[in-house]
């Protein structure tokens, strides 16, 4: 399991913006514009900062409405992206990992799972 924590972020500290709950492009390229003692802002690929904020503790966009944006660090954005394939290359092997299963789950765990009910 992996944790999106930015408390050290600091201004031109390049992350990803997930936006696929909201149907657009997923993993855009965003840099930190500036941090507050809550909240970080972010510029887009063309240097215009994006109008919300997002919480410092977990990367999540501070909405009251809609599907909520999340930032990660390129690391983390890598490791959700292959958890994500993993937990795809499973349910189609015939084994779903239940939503309330999946957090307990390492990222290790699923490689090795998946490669035992993938045929060679």
């Amino acid at each position: 399991m992996f944790t999106t924590d930015l408390t050290g972020a600091a201004p031109g500290d390049k992350l990803i913006l997930d936006t696929r709950s909201r149907g657009e492009n997923p993993g855009q390229p965003v840099t930190v514009s500036r941090v507050g003692r809550v909240y970080l802002y972010v510029l887009n690929e063309y240097g215009r900062e994006l109008r919300e904020r997002f919480r410092r503790s977990d990367g999540s966009e501070d909405s009251h409405y809609g599907a909520v944006q999340r930032l990660y660090t390129p690391e983390a954005y890598a490791e959700k992206t292959e958890r994500t394939a993993l937990f795809e290359g499973l349910r189609s092997a015939g084994l779903p990992v239940e939503p309330l299963v999946r957090d307990r789950l390492t990222t290790d765990q699923l490689r090795a799972l998946l490669a035992i009910v993938t045929p060679a």
